[in-house]
């Protein structure tokens, strides 16, 4: 007979173990972001290789979720995926017990209303904190002005993207603030300073129905143009080689569900070029600009490189790399989840779809992701291809060298 384990006693499992102190026993934390009064921890992922810290737990809701790779879930998915164990085996190594018999019919009414319950309330707060960023994601965009005469000019003729021959949603910002918390001496908490300000491209993170959900920001650096900005990060733990860590020059504000970056989008267009980084995309747009192929194309972005092909149904196993206990490391695979509410959506007229894919990332990662997204978006009398850039470039490294 299958063990199983009731709702109260996966609850009192999760009380007793902390999702902090679970997966703590496998990460070093950062000291520069986590907040331990807050129950708020982060660390780089232990499931890929990075270099600034993306694995976040909660404790209040024991939970992760890595913004790089995309893995996420509570104490019993992260054993069950760090040590390639069974969710039974999972529960009985934080001490679980398995229900001697079954529960009543009342048992069972009682713990789905328990988890409708808990599910509504976070449901809630979710929806509330979505708003809230979207409302300053706005406030950020609308900040923005337009980009011919300034620098974000040159960043785009640094880029091989000038002359456009056709309108960007894009906006410029000469002086935007660069916001990174750290730690308050003597104290669990923690402060929010600016390291950098300087100036910045604005994308506007629209949804399936063209509503703003979000701003994309990149930072620029005026000196190079087509250069990003180099923004050390003042409170990292310096590197094993010595040099200083720096920070990502990228933010996100807002939501991602459902969401795109639409940098171009004629009316009727039944063609769909999409790829990681609106730069990447935009040198497909302009190398294409005049040809029949552009008159019917929308030109769309990805938030991330994940937000593309949505939640996966597992990880598997990376065949090269390796976590810090030597393992495989583990990514998200080539499943959908196709229960994931928060997957970017694409619209039935799109008959053909070009999914980009950067050559400097790495290739098996990405190749889950490009199946994730194909059968995601199947649908009958529509074709679908990966078009892959050149070994360690992208398509602005393309549009670049061809000039």
């Amino acid at each position: 007979m299958s063990k199983r384990f009731s709702d109260a006693e996966l609850e009192r499992i999760k009380n007793r173990n902390p999702i902090s102190s679970v997966v703590g026993q496998y990460v070093s934390w950062d000291r520069s972001k986590t907040d331990v009064g807050k129950g708020d921890f982060w660390a780089c992922c232990p499931f890929h290789a990075e270099r600034s810290p993306s694995f976040h737990c909660l404790d209040g809701d024991n939970t992760y979720k890595c913004f790089g790779c995309g893995v996420s879930g509570d104490q019993f998915t992260f054993l069950q995926e760090y040590k390639q164990i069974s969710f039974v085996d999972a529960v009985e190594l934080l001490g679980g017990e398995a229900e001697p018999e079954p529960l009543s019919k009342q048992q069972i009414a009682e713990d789905a209303a328990k988890r409708e319950a808990k599910r509504r309330q976070q449901e809630e707060f979710a929806e509330n904190l979505r708003r809230d960023e979207i409302r300053k994601a706005r406030k950020i965009y609308d900040y923005g002005g337009r980009v011919s005469g300034t620098e974000g000019l040159e960043y785009l003729r640094g880029r091989g993207l000038m002359p456009l021959k056709f309108r960007l949603p894009l906006r410029f910002n000469p002086h935007l603030n660069y916001w990174q918390s750290r730690p308050v001496p003597g104290s669990r908490k923690r402060e929010y300073i600016v390291v950098f300000s300087g100036p910045a491209m604005l994308a506007p993170i629209t949804g399936a129905r063209g509503e703003f959900l979000g701003v994309h920001i990149t930072y620029i650096d005026p000196a190079r143009p087509g250069k990003k900005i180099a923004i050390e990060d003042p409170y990292a733990e310096p590197r094993e080689d010595g040099r200083p860590a720096f920070l990502v020059p990228k933010k996100i504000r807002g939501s991602k569900r459902n969401a795109s970056i639409k940098l171009v989008q004629p009316e009727g267009f039944t063609r769909l070029v999409i790829g990681e980084g609106w730069e990447t995309t935009l040198s497909v747009a302009v190398a294409e600009f005049g040809t029949a192929l552009f008159e019917r194309t929308a030109y769309w972005t990805s938030i991330d490189l994940q937000s593309m092909g949505g939640k996966a149904e597992k990880t598997i196993a990376h065949p090269e790399r390796r976590n810090k206990a030597g393992k495989p490391e583990r990514v998200p695979g080539p499943v959908p989840d196709l229960t994931d509410p928060k997957a970017l959506l694409i619209p039935d007229q799109v008959t053909e779809v070009v999914r980009l894919g950067d050559g400097d990332s790495d290739r098996f990662t990405a190749e889950q992701v490009m199946q994730r997204s194909h059968a995601r978006w199947e649908r009958p009398g529509r074709t679908q291809r990966t078009a892959w850039a050149p070994e360690g470039m992208d398509f602005n490294n393309v549009l670049v060298g061809a000039e």
